[in-house]
Parts: structure tokens; sequence; C-alpha cells
């Protein structure tokens, strides 16, 4: 089976589906019989990257005035061929037909127009149940991806990576269940126990010691922080000061409620941004518990993270989130502000509580492998070049 998979959203550094598509291309590759041809070239990526960080100051050359003539005809002639490069990059129509390739996978909610068969990954459909929760344009970005899936005519399977999103895709949107395959995303391979003596270098480098509440995601409404952030508050002064509140992950739309909040609470909140890869799992490690109190996820790649670096997890009632944090990881209704306070409370005041979460953590977290997803994928492709077959019940065994 040929596969042309969208690498686009590598461009960028990368966050939930940036890890989600290079972990599953690695997957596909080492599957037999399946050869992935990457668009762009895997290669592009990393001057990719370089144009989106320097794009601005790219376009802003082309029309910068100088003295010299020559230097200004020789900066707009190098740009400009860079420029067209990258354009070509997205204009290869040989590629999307089936002299090269047997069927196209998206995974970043932005289909090409192409006659081939359709693989589409759903992560979750925030968007169309919440949009309250998201910007105008990205509201109707994605209704178009969605609307896109149920264009009569077009040979399409979708991919998706919990049970809940599976049933909310058949529910709300009308998308035969035969058509939709249940994978999973899985912890990256770094994301294991290790010593907290060790990961102390790590920690300091961010500023940090070992014990505090960690949260791991950008920063937008539906995490529910607003919230999070006036439970810590209510903590006595001193668990506060032994567990402070830290936040890693990039600043994300709407999050004026968050910021309000945060400048209100007492010291002892950080945020990080967008942390190193490398430092990771020392971040999982040298926390006391990641609190995830969110609204709606379609997995929470974060708590399966957690689990497989034996750490401990407080989530939120959310169907998804509890699908991938197991049975023994408690759970507090996201609206339930005292909950919240009185689970973080346990959590700093009981050091046992959550002992056998972390000791289990790393067997359960084995359970979500890329390999099971990328095998998900395939069936999803076959779905998708032969016609969906079945009693629509299939999800890949682990």
């Amino acid at each position: 089976m040929r596969i042309i998979a969208s690498t686009r959203c590598l461009a960028k550094p990368p966050t939930g589906i940036g890890h989600y598509t290079a972990e599953t291309l690695r997957a596909l590759n080492r599957l037999p019989n399946v050869s992935v041809l990457e668009f762009p070239a895997r290669w592009v990526q990393p001057l990719a990257r370089f144009r989106e960080r320097h794009r601005d100051r790219w376009f802003e050359i082309l029309d910068k005035p100088g003295p010299n003539l020559s230097a200004q005809r020789l900066r707009h002639s190098l740009v400009s061929r860079l420029e067209r490069f990258f354009l070509r990059q997205h204009d290869k129509p040989d590629w999307f037909s089936p002299r090269c390739s047997d069927v196209y996978l998206e995974t970043n909610h932005e289909l090409v127009e192409t006659d081939l068969p359709t693989v589409a990954v759903a992560y979750d459909l925030s968007v169309l149940r919440f949009p309250q929760w998201h910007p105008a344009q990205r509201v109707a970005h994605h209704r178009g991806f969605f609307e896109s899936l149920l264009k009569p005519g077009r040979a399409m399977a979708v991919v998706t990576i919990s049970e809940a999103v599976r049933g909310e895709l058949t529910s709300l949107l009308g998308i035969p269940a035969e058509k939709i395959i249940t994978g999973c995303c899985a912890p990256r391979a770094h994301m294991r126990p290790g010593s907290r003596v060790k990961d102390l270098p790590a920690l300091a480098r961010l500023g940090l010691k070992p014990g505090y509440f960690l949260h791991v995601g950008t920063l937008e409404p539906r995490k529910n922080l607003a919230m999070l952030v006036r439970a810590w508050a209510g903590l006595d002064r001193s668990i506060r000061d032994a567990h402070p509140l830290v936040f890693a992950g990039g600043k994300g739309w709407g999050d004026d409620a968050l910021q309000r909040e945060i400048r209100q609470a007492p010291e002892g909140i950080h945020h990080l941004g967008y942390v190193d890869e490398a430092l990771i799992p020392a971040l999982y490690r040298g926390a006391e518990c990641l609190v995830m109190p969110t609204h709606y996820e379609g997995y929470g790649m974060p708590v399966i993270e957690m689990r497989a670096a034996g750490g401990s997890v407080i989530t939120s009632l959310d169907p998804a989130v509890r699908e991938v944090a197991g049975p023994d990881t408690p759970g507090v209704d996201g609206l339930d502000q005292n909950g919240w306070r009185e689970a973080m409370a346990r959590a700093a005041d009981d050091p046992t509580w959550l002992d056998a979460q972390r000791t289990a953590g790393p067997g359960w977290a084995a359970r979500h492998t890329w390999d099971r997803g990328a095998r998900a994928v395939v069936e999803a492709c076959q779905i998708a070049l032969h016609g969906a077959q079945g009693d629509g019940q299939r999800v890949v065994a682990a």
C-alpha cells in the first residue's frame, strides 16, 4: 500500500497533532507492505520551520527599498526563488495521483483536493460542539473540514483516537460507523520512569523543584484553567508554598479570564511556555501530580505520557480523558472547584494516596502504542480503497 501523507503540520514546533503525525508516520514505515510518501518531504521541514518563524521578515525584505539597487534586486531574486520553492511543495499533483500513491492520509484538518481515496484523522469535535471556545477563523476552517468528510462521492474513511470521539462522529455528524476506525495516541519513547535526583538539573533549568502541580497543554478556554487557578489559590498557604502550580504549554486564544485569575492569585504560579522536548520527561517526573480539569478532549496526550512516566494524574470527568486515564485515576467534575481544591489538598497531605496509580501507570500506558495507531490507519486505508465492510464495531486490538 502506497500512502501519501500530509506533513504540513510539522513545519511548526509540534503540539499534539504534530506529535501524532510524526509518530504515526514512523510506525507506518515499520509495517510490512506499506510505503509512505511525505508531503512536503521530510528534508524540507527544517527550512519550513525557519520560514514560519521568519515569514514576516521574509516578505518585508521584498518591499524594503535600499540605496544599492543591485543588492536589492539580489535579495528580491533570492527570496522570490525560495518562496517559489516552498509553494512548489504544495503543488505536486503527480504525487496525488494513482501513478505515485494509492491513498491520501490527512492528519491536520486541511484536505487536499484529489481523487485519491482519502483517510482523514479526526481528533475531536470541540469546534463544532463548543464554538465559543475557539476563534471564529478556526471554527470556520474546521467546519469546512468536517463538511468535506461528508462530501458525497469521495472515497473516505476516518481514523479517530478514542471511542468517545468515534461515537460523536456518528451521532453528531452522521458518519457511518463502518467508515470510522478507532486507533490511539501513545506516549513517546522517552516518557518513562526515572530518578528524581537525576532530574534535578533539568528541573533547575526550568526554575523548578520537585513537588509542583502540573498542567501540560495550550492555555485555552476548554482546558478550564481559570477554575484550576481558583482551586489552587484556595489551598492552605503551606500547601501552595510546597506545591506551586505550573503551566507548560503555549499561550492560546481566549485566555483573558485565566490571565486575570493568575494576576489575582497568590504567588506560586509559573507559566513555562513551550518546553524543550528534552526536558519534558523530567518535568512530568518532578510533579506531585498532573492536574487536567479540561471541559473536553479527544484523547489527552499529557495523561498517557504522565502515566508512562510513573506519575499520578487527576482528571475531569470528560469521557475521552477518562477512557485514556484508566479506572484507577481519580476524577473530579470540571465545574466542582471545591472538589478540585480538596483533591489537590489530599494529594499534598497524603503522599501514599496515589502510589498505586504511580506503580500501575507504565503498564497501563504500554497498552497504547503507535504501532496500534498505525494499524488503525492501514485498516482505514483499506476501507477507503475497497469500501466499508463489517459491522461497524471494529477497533484495532492492542
